[in-house]
């Protein structure tokens, strides 16, 4: 009895104790005082003891437990350095470590997981932020300023007036026989670089194609002095006014590839796939055979072509996906597809730091007084009418003058006027003929009457090409025909820009 009773008080303390399992199903619940059925004993004992097993943990050493249904457990991992649990809807946990997206860095160490930035804001603070090349570029803006693209193209500005661009500014070609000049957009300073002048026309022995300073002369041909490198289209290398070498003829519609150790101030050319600089073991990969730069007048270099012949040709290529040969192991594209740039919005208008677009046309309307007249035969004077504008846009002007005329003599007599401007301080009455002359000149005569007849004029004429910011004066020349005193009076002088 006493080992029965102490036996029934075990039992009885690992059944009380399997109550707090919920999950344990014991299939005989014995009560204070019931005599115990070994039936019914051993039936609780094997379920308590199942119970027990499967409340141990699931897996290797380390493992994270979780339920693996039917009241067990299962195990994940055990977890490598940077491994976390994450969720699968519908399934079981999973161990995984964190991927990186763009611009983030992740490092996993023992017990944990650090994320960076892959690189810090570029620019000053409050600069516009852009992808440059994997790591951040930044843009600074100031009042006016917009961001725009910068494309790898021809400048609009360093050229010459008989230049003209075409094809988004990637073709230029020359209007006249006179020297035609213009540069890349794009300059460089240190490095290696490669780029191309596609669909060359060079026929004159004073065009050619190469780089310059940003001080080149425009008026000589390229490679006079040491601004400039070129290529002639009889395959001429020219620099500093001596023939450096010959590479191979560029004739009409010509590839030609140029590449720039500017660091080692070498420079090598070729015709389409041709040798370099005209040389089987020329090669800028290893730097051998390359015309030596070294003396020119400035580190920082463009693209550029000076022509003398109308019609000359050459378009620019200085991205990789442009390129019509393949570059030299180690040289990097001349420049980026579109690098985003902070510019002033200028020309046509003008933005503030409110947002506001304002027109910088210029603009001026003036009613003078009549001016003294003048008996000056065949030879205009001006007449002091002070006309100004004071472009700011364009440059294209459009000068209006109109007027009465008369001569105080008789029948045969009459008056010549013609629109004249310049910079600088306007001309007073009566002095010699000055600026340059616009525009017809026009003639008034009295055909019938003995006495002077006003005679009504209207002058106008555009000119093109006057520098924005830069004031400017209009006026009237005025000269007698036949004798006596030309006179002008009721004048109107309009000047817009365009």
């Amino acid at each position: 009895m006493r080992r029965s009773f102490k036996a029934g008080l075990f039992f009885s303390g690992l059944l009380y104790a399997n109550v707090s399992f919920a999950q344990c199903n014991i299939p005989y619940q014995l009560s204070n005082g019931q005599v115990a059925d070994a039936t019914q004993v051993m039936a609780d004992v094997s379920a308590l003891a199942n119970c027990i097993e499967d409340a141990a943990p699931a897996g290797s050493q380390n493992a994270v437990q979780f339920n693996g249904g039917n009241g067990t457990f299962a195990g994940i991992g055990p977890l490598t350095n940077g491994q976390i649990v994450i969720g699968s809807t519908g399934n079981a946990p999973q161990a995984a470590t964190l991927t990186a997206g763009p611009g983030v860095t992740i490092t996993n160490s023992s017990g944990g997981i650090t994320l960076s930035s892959s690189g810090a804001p570029g620019g000053s603070p409050g600069a516009i932020q852009f992808n440059s090349a994997g790591t951040f570029g930044g843009v600074l803006l100031t009042d006016g300023m917009i961001v725009v693209g910068s494309g790898a193209t021809f400048s609009s500005t360093a050229k010459a007036a008989n230049v003209q661009l075409s094809n988004s500014n990637l073709t230029a070609t020359s209007t006249n026989a006179s020297y035609a000049a213009v540069l890349a957009s794009n300059s460089q300073s240190s490095g290696k670089y490669y780029f191309e002048f596609q669909n060359v026309t060079i026929t004159d022995g004073n065009s050619g194609v190469g780089v310059a300073t940003a001080t080149v002369d425009f008026n000589n041909y390229l490679g006079k002095n040491l601004q400039g490198i070129a290529v002639e289209p009889n395959g001429q290398v020219w620099y500093n006014a001596a023939q450096l070498g010959t590479v191979a003829a560029v004739p009409a519609g010509s590839t030609v590839g140029i590449a720039v150790d500017i660091t080692n101030r070498l420079i090598w050319f070729r015709t389409g796939s041709g040798n370099w600089n005209n040389s089987a073991s020329a090669n800028p990969a290893t730097g051998a055979g390359g015309f030596s730069i070294s003396t020119f007048s400035s580190a920082t270099i463009f693209p550029a072509v000076i022509w003398r012949e109308n019609q000359g040709t050459a378009q620019i290529a200085m991205t990789a996906s442009s390129w019509l040969t393949v570059p030299p192991t180690g040289f990097s594209p001349w420049a980026q597809e579109s690098t985003p740039t902070a510019v002033k919005v200028s020309g046509a208008a003008s933005l503030s730091s409110s947002g506001v677009l304002t027109s910088n046309a210029g603009a001026s309307q003036a009613v003078p007084a009549n001016p003294a007249g003048t008996t000056s035969v065949g030879t205009q004077v001006m007449q002091g009418l002070a006309g100004s504008i004071t472009p700011g846009a364009s440059g294209r002007v459009l000068f209006m003058a109109s007027g009465d005329g008369f001569n105080t003599n008789a029948v045969g007599q009459g008056f010549v006027v013609q629109l004249r401007y310049g910079p600088g301080t306007a001309p007073g009455n009566g002095v010699a003929a000055t600026g340059t002359a616009i525009g017809g000149a026009v003639k008034g005569v009295t055909a019938i009457t003995s006495s002077p007849q006003q005679i009504p004029f209207a002058l106008q004429s555009i000119v093109p090409n006057l520098t924005p910011g830069t004031p400017y004066w209009f006026d009237i020349g005025l000269s007698a025909i036949g004798g006596g005193t030309a006179t002008i009076e009721n004048i109107s002088l309009t000047a817009v820009e365009m």
